[in-house]
């Protein structure tokens, strides 16, 4: 027995000259944390909204499955998960994004240009 622990023995200074022990430890900053927070936050921002059913039906009239547009959103960068979970929020709740006010001023633009050159 006793050869048997002076063999385990040798065997564990072998490796320990062997196997380097260089493990670092360093400080964390809070900015790190925060980033590495706010990134996570910015990928389920995006991922929650491929994942409405509204969306998901848009996504279904181009062509594109549901199941294919969170593998795209997973494989983006955080620079462009950060711009797109910003447009997500700048976005107009309703289904207006400008083109109304457009058709209004054509419109009114018309019944102008036709009550002047009625007369």
């Amino acid at each position: 027995m006793r050869r048997f622990y002076n063999l385990i023995a040798k065997m564990l200074i072998v490796t320990m000259i062997w196997i380097p022990f260089t493990v670092q430890a360093g400080m964390i900053g809070t900015d790190q944390v925060i980033t590495s927070a706010q990134d996570q936050q910015n990928r389920d921002k995006v991922l929650n909204f491929v994942s409405r059913t509204d969306v998901a039906q848009q996504f279904e009239s181009f062509g594109i499955s549901a199941a294919s547009a969170k593998d795209r959103v997973n494989a983006m960068t955080q620079e462009e998960l950060t711009k797109v979970a910003g447009q997500i929020d700048s976005l107009p709740a309703g289904a207006s994004d400008g083109w109304v006010w457009v058709a209004v001023v054509v419109v009114v633009g018309l019944i102008i240009w036709l009550v002047w050159y009625k007369k």
